[in-house]
This record gives C-alpha cells, structure tokens and sequence, in this order.
C-alpha cells in the first residue's frame, strides 16, 4: 500500500478506488463531520473484502448517544479497517474501558499542534494523530522529528474551518422566514466564496480555496507516514488527476505535475504551510 489517504465525495469514487492500493477515509451516517457518509453496514460489508478503509467517527458524542456510540464501537472492533477516526475523548474512554482492538486516529481539528499533547495521547494508547491545517510545513515536520504518533497531514483540498452543531443557516433562514431549499449555502465577503453545508449535525464551514501541497508532499513523503487528499467539492475527473499527481511525484517531474494541477483549478492557495496563524484580540 501507499501512504495516500482520500476523504471520497460520493459512493461512486469509493466503489470505483475500493479495489486499488488507496486508502479511504469514510464517515458513518449521524456521527461523523466533514467526510461522505454512508450507512455502517455498508462499510461493514466493504470491510470483509477490502483492507484499505479509515472510517471516522469525529462528532461531539452526546450522553444521549453514548449507548449507541458503545454498540457502534463493538461493531467497528469486528471489522477488517485500518484505523478509526475521532474527536471525542469518550471513543477512547469506550475503547478502553471495553479493551476494544482498534487503531484510533486522534483527529481533532484544530488542537493537534504540538507534540506534547501528542504525546500525551500516545502513551495512552492512541498510535496516530491527523494534524491540524493550521500549522506551518515547519511546525509539522517538527512534531514528526519529536513522537513516536504516525502522522496524517492533509496536503490537498478544501479544508474545514468551522464546524458548529448549531444550524447557523437554519436558524437565519427560519428567523426571517425564507425558505429552506437546500444543504450547501455560499458565504461572499472580500470577493471570497465559502462553502457551507448545514445538516442534520451543525454547520461547517471550508475555506475558499483549495489546498495544493503536492511540492511539499514530494519534499516530506520519505518522512510523513500518511497524506490526505479531501475530494469535497472536486470532481472525480479532477480528483483522479490529482491522486495520480500524487501517486506519481518525484524530483524529475514535480514542476509539471504541479502545473498541470494549477491547470484544472483557479483556486490553489498553500494556506498555513508557510504563514504562522496569529490570533489577535481586535480592541
């Protein structure tokens, strides 16, 4: 297998790569953000014949949900995947408090920017960590050099910038009693445009462009354990392009896979790869 990972747009691409070397990170209906979702027997099923499948159960757990969240647990302990996914502390707490076999992901968001936390995790027994897009090529490659975690690092896609279980367009759209036609709104300010999706489990928000990080996966790929390809919002034509890209990059041929990339969107931008994000509290 290879190091590529891929957050798959529709059920198509995932019956299209199932049976190919690329890994997929696949959500479960109801208890997972920012990925395709699809019903737990499905990927049970694909479990049985395939090895290459992440799934992801990244929500918040509510207390309400905890007894289903333990029964999905149990299930996913059964099935042939190569890790899980999570946000929530309570799928470690389930895991260990049923000495469940499974290879968890800590995967949440914007908090895995240091080592030390990382760390911390790991001599807990989570054995992988997806960082966050908001640290820099520099930051990663220095929490690399400093755990024993294997890493995840998105380095192409749209990226989530926010996600609220409150139904920020929803409850907009309800106050002023417009009507609710659709799950993907735009958000335009500073000649940008956001997407944003509003479901059955909040709000999120990604950014406007899409991330192109394959000069820098050619430079880090001999040290990076996994990268992540986001297909949200990119086509499969597209897509297929760029998992090949990636499959294929070396020294000789980097420049002309990345303009070819450049090419098919107008939209690439490298995010934090190379700018420190600075918070500052406006008065």
């Amino acid at each position: 297998m290879n190091n590529i990972v891929v957050i798959p747009n529709n059920k198509e691409f995932i019956d299209r790569y199932i049976n190919t070397d690329i890994y997929l990170l696949i959500g479960i209906e109801g208890f997972s953000v920012n990925t395709y979702n699809t019903d737990i027997d499905y990927i049970d099923e694909l479990s049985k014949t395939h090895n290459n499948i992440f799934v992801s159960l990244n929500k918040n757990i509510f207390n309400s949900e905890l007894k289903q969240v333990e029964e999905l647990l149990i299930r996913i302990n059964n099935m042939n995947i190569q890790g899980l996914f999570y946000y929530d502390v309570a799928i470690l707490n389930i895991v260990k408090r049923l000495n469940l076999n499974i290879n968890l992901v800590w995967s949440a968001e914007h908090f895995t920017t240091n080592y030390y936390t990382i760390n911390y995790w790991y001599n807990k027994g989570v054995n992988n960590t997806f960082l966050s897009n908001e640290i820099t090529k520099k930051e990663m490659l220095e929490i690399i050099d400093n755990t024993d975690s294997k890493i995840f690092i998105q380095l192409f896609g749209y990226i989530p910038m926010y996600m609220s279980k409150r139904h920020a367009v929803k409850n907009y759209l309800n106050h002023f009693k417009l009507d609710l036609n659709s799950s993907r709104y735009y958000l335009f300010k500073e000649d940008k445009k956001y997407s944003i999706l509003d479901n059955e489990l909040g709000t999120s928000i990604y950014t406007n462009f899409i991330l192109n990080g394959l000069k820098e996966y050619n430079e880090i790929k001999d040290k990076l354990d996994y990268v992540i390809i986001n297909g949200f919002d990119i086509d499969d034509t597209s897509l297929d392009k760029v998992i090949d890209s990636f499959i294929n990059v070396n020294n000789s041929n980097v420049e002309e896979l990345d303009k070819d990339i450049q090419n098919l969107f107008p939209n690439l931008e490298k995010g934090f790869l190379y700018e420190e994000t600075i918070y500052k509290v406006k008065k």
